[in-house]
């Protein structure tokens, strides 16, 4: 292992672990559950980044290494089995920038400049 990313994982894991004993410590309190959850969060967004430093050291000398000699296939599979139970780092639609939205077809663009706009009570009676 990369010395610098061994460095890393252990500070960041040794972090996780003393705000997971402050987080069992608000169970114990009873502390108000929406507080609560913003804390697994936490725990989890820090244990989501050991991953990537995990990732980045084994992309960066077990698969590079196996490439070099011939064996990339195998520990690309490897990767990709493991992939499966890590979705934090598969999956980027919550960082993914929205689409823009659709232009109207002009069919539809000439329907809508024809009807006037209605307010969301308008037509409905009051007893």
């Amino acid at each position: 292992m990369n010395a610098k990313h061994k460095r890393d994982a252990l500070l960041r894991l040794k972090t996780v672990r003393g705000h997971l004993d402050g987080v069992i410590r608000m169970v114990e309190a009873e502390a108000y559950c929406p507080e609560l959850m913003k804390q697994v969060a936490a725990v989890q967004a820090s244990l989501e980044r050991v991953n990537r430093i995990l990732l980045q050291n084994h992309l960066e000398t077990c698969v590079t290494e196996a490439i070099r000699s011939g064996g990339g296939s195998a520990k690309i599979a490897e990767l990709i089995d493991a992939l499966r139970f890590n979705g934090s780092l598969t999956d980027f639609r919550e960082r993914a920038e929205p689409l823009a939205d659709p232009p109207l077809d002009a069919a539809e663009s000439v329907h809508n400049s024809d009807t006037p706009p209605t307010s969301p009570g308008e037509g409905r009676r009051m007893p």
